[in-house]
Parts: C-alpha cells; sequence; structure tokens
C-alpha cells in the first residue's frame, strides 16, 4: 500500500482530486462562455485539466490498494465503482480542454496550422466549447459524487 508519512496515499491525495477538479470543471464553463478570459485562463486551464489526469489515476490507484487492506463496505464499493468514473472522465476532460485549447487559442493554434480549416469553421469551435462546458460541469458534479461517498464511507456508520 502506498503511503505518505505513515498516512494512506488515497487520503492525502483525493484532497487535490476534491479540490482541483472543480476549479478545473469552472474553469472549462468560464472558457466556453467568456471570450474575453482565454487569454488569461488557456495555460491554467490546461496545464490544471493536464496535471489531474495523472493525481487522479494515482489517488485511484492508492483507493484500489487501501481497499484490499481494509475491509469493504457497499458504500466503499458505491465510492469506488464513482472513482472509476472519475478517472475516465478525467481523461476526457483533458482531451476536451486541449480540443477547445486547439480550436480557440491563437499561441496553440499557430502551432497547430494544419488544423487550419477546423479552427475558422464556427460549427466546429461552437461544438467544442459546448462539449468543454458539459464536461467541465459533469466534472465538477462527478468529483463531488465521488468525494461524497468517500466521505461517507468513512463517517457515517
Amino acid at each position: 500500500m502506498i503511503e505518505i508519512g505513515g498516512l494512506p496515499a488515497h487520503v492525502l491525495l483525493v484532497h487535490a482530486v476534491v479540490v482541483l477538479a472543480p476549479i478545473a470543471g469552472l474553469g472549462a464553463i468560464v472558457y466556453a462562455v467568456a471570450r474575453r478570459w482565454w487569454g488569461y485562463l488557456a495555460w491554467p486551464l490546461g496545464v490544471l485539466s493536464l496535471g489531474l489526469v495523472p493525481v487522479t489515476l494515482l489517488t485511484a490507484q492508492a483507493g484500489e490498494q487501501l481497499e484490499k487492506v481494509r475491509p469493504a463496505s457497499a458504500v466503499v464499493h458505491e465510492h469506488a465503482q464513482e472513482g472509476d468514473v472519475l478517472k475516465v472522465l478525467s481523461v476526457i476532460f483533458f482531451v476536451l480542454v486541449a480540443a477547445m485549447l486547439m480550436v480557440t487559442y491563437e499561441p496553440f493554434g499557430r502551432r497547430l496550422a494544419f488544423l487550419g480549416g477546423l479552427r475558422s469553421n464556427r460549427i466546429v469551435r461552437g461544438a467544442v466549447l459546448i462539449a468543454g462546458a458539459l464536461a467541465g460541469a459533469f466534472y465538477i458534479y462527478q468529483s463531488i459524487i465521488t468525494g461524497h461517498s468517500g466521505a461517507a464511507s468513512v463517517w457515517a456508520r
């Protein structure tokens, strides 16, 4: 089992996911609806969404190890299932954020000249922004649901 300072790593790493995932989701929503914020949010949103992928996967792995060591109840199994959804969603969210940045943020666009037609297509841009905003909303929801089920598995007895 992965430990940090004698504590199971899951109980420490989970805080990063529970705090940063909703912030990233909110950032994606704001990015999708407020064009004037693109210059301010592009890099932080891209880095945050990329960083959340390994943090989420590592947190889930540590949780699976913890589940093997501790007696598991139905609530713990429910939390594990919610965590599995969050792992997949983390990767999907990153891909959609990357797509949003590719079609909207000019410094990235200059490096991706081969996307010229897609970048200038308003329908593609709108679809990608809507998908990114929806993914952000679902990312917020799923991180809250997963965190709540984890807290319930510890505190509700």
